[in-house]
């Protein structure tokens, strides 16, 4: 079996074994009872080690394509339809497909009850009844607002209040004029990758990271360099080793209660991060989703965008995780010729981001109802954390973690000889479900981590859940 791995790909090993043997199977290259080389055979092949084979083949029992029968080998299970009249008509996808093999909404496709794989608000601790209320009496009021295109920049009376929301919340000052509402962070992240990359680009993002972030640059062909996080953040003399021996265009990061690891970036680090962006020319994404959910009153650095005097910082504040995810939006602050790129860029992406959402947010954020929701999810999400780590108290042995903060997640370590996907294979079949942490790396981490939500149960639920992943580990480890 001739496997060709591809050094410069930022897919790590692992997956491009599995995507190849996948690709054997569903071709009818290999069929039912074959029997895959040895782990030896194969790492000695590719110049690997035994435990990326290792790892490869794992996830493919994970998927169910094999079997491993212990000292004897690995084969292909079960019988698959390879006749040429239902794989032929699509086979030529496969030579256009993106990366999808880490996509967190690919991992977690299946819903589980007990669901710890997403970093987004019990429904209940959300305005709901509020903002349906408000949409409805905008509907009442104006019934042609559905009939028409909402401006590409965004509302600008949303824009005059979230302009004066990020003075009060972040002690950041923005013109609304240097403000572009997008659909959520995400499409903001998206927006600037499409306007300002082209295939080959550098972008230096955190390790781990946001895994969405890393699938956008990834699949638009760019260079993507991870750098190793410590206690205050990203490490700025890691940026600085990479920026000379590279040219960056881009710097991505979440400094303010890091997703997955729960960091909050110190103010030192931030203008660091500065300094060399000004010296090196390259712009930072400071991607802002978690800010407000802080727990015990600390206080806060204020933004990186707050030192940013020449417009090396896009902003990018996120209110569908603690207002509203199905509204979708968030704001993107940007000034000098790089917003009225971005302003042509969301002009081509959508026409303008929907209307009547941007209207329903603004009774929330001109009142003291914000300030008050805020209060109280502090308070939850803090009841919730403490929850979650005495819950997992009695694994403290096995698992190794830092206490966020903030946010939504905790960010795990595991012990070396537990793989992620078998242990949410596992997980799943008693309906619990989380993130494993290769979802959060550009290439294949040296160790193995998970990624648990805990805002997205209710408080008994959330128990409950993680009685049946605390067995689950337990059992793992006999």
């Amino acid at each position: 079996m001739k496997i060709v791995l591809r050094k410069e790909s930022n897919v790590p090993f692992y997956q491009q074994i599995y995507e190849q043997i996948v690709q054997r199977i569903h071709g009818g290259m290999i069929v039912d009872g074959d029997a895959l080389p040895s782990l030896r055979t194969m790492a000695d092949d590719l110049k690997i080690s035994v435990l990326t084979v290792r790892k490869a083949y794992k996830y493919l029992e994970t998927k169910g394509y094999v079997y491993i029968q212990p000292g004897k080998g690995v084969y292909i299970r079960g019988k698959r339809d390879t006749s040429r009249s239902i794989h032929a008509p699509y086979d030529w996808q496969h030579m256009k497909a993106v990366n999808v093999i880490r996509s967190q909404y690919i991992i977690n496709r299946h819903k589980k009850y007990y669901d710890f794989s997403q970093a987004i608000l019990y429904p209940r601790l959300l305005p709901n009844p509020f903002l349906s209320g408000e949409m409805q009496k905008i509907l009442d009021k104006d019934k042609m607002m559905l009939a028409t295109y909402g401006p590409v920049q965004g509302d600008e009376e949303l824009r005059i209040e979230i302009s004066k929301y990020l003075k009060d919340y972040q002690r950041l000052t923005a013109d609304p004029a240097h403000l572009l509402i997008t659909s959520g962070a995400q499409q903001g992240i998206d927006l600037i990758a499409q306007t300002l990359l082209k295939p080959g680009d550098t972008v230096i993002v955190e390790s781990p990271c946001y895994g969405a972030a890393i699938d956008v640059f990834v699949n638009k062909g760019i260079h993507v360099i991870p750098v190793e996080l410590d206690e205050q953040g990203i490490r700025a003399d890691l940026v600085d080793e990479v920026c000379q021996k590279n040219n960056p265009v881009l710097l991505y990061v979440n400094p303010a209660f890091h997703n997955p690891t729960g960091t909050l970036m110190s103010e030192r680090r931030r203008k660091e991060l500065i300094e060399l962006a000004e010296f090196y020319h390259f712009f930072i994404i400071e991607d802002d989703s978690f800010g407000e959910i802080y727990f015990n009153d600390i206080e806060l650095p204020a933004p990186i965008k707050h030192f940013d005097k020449n417009g090396h910082v896009i902003y990018l504040k996120g209110f569908s995780k603690t207002l509203a995810p199905g509204l979708r939006i968030a704001a993107l602050v940007a000034e000098g010729p790089v917003f009225d790129w971005l302003y042509a860029a969301k002009a081509l992406m959508d026409i303008g981001s929907p209307l009547i959402t941007q209207k329903a947010i603004l009774p929330f954020l001109r009142t003291e109802r914000m300030k008050n929701h805020l209060e109280k999810l502090r308070t939850a999400l803090q009841i919730r954390r403490d929850a979650t780590i005495e819950a997992l108290a009695p694994l403290t042995d096995i698992l190794h973690f830092q206490i966020p903060q903030g946010g939504f997640n905790l960010w795990i370590s595991l012990p070396d000889s537990m793989n992620s996907f078998a242990l949410l294979k596992k997980a799943n079949e008693v309906d619990v479900s989380f993130l494993p942490g290769t979802a959060c790396f550009v290439h294949e981490s040296k160790h193995e981590y998970m990624r648990i939500s805990y805002s997205m149960l209710n408080d008994q639920d959330l128990i409950v859940g993680l009685q049946k992943l605390r067995e689950i580990i337990f059992d793992f480890q006999k």
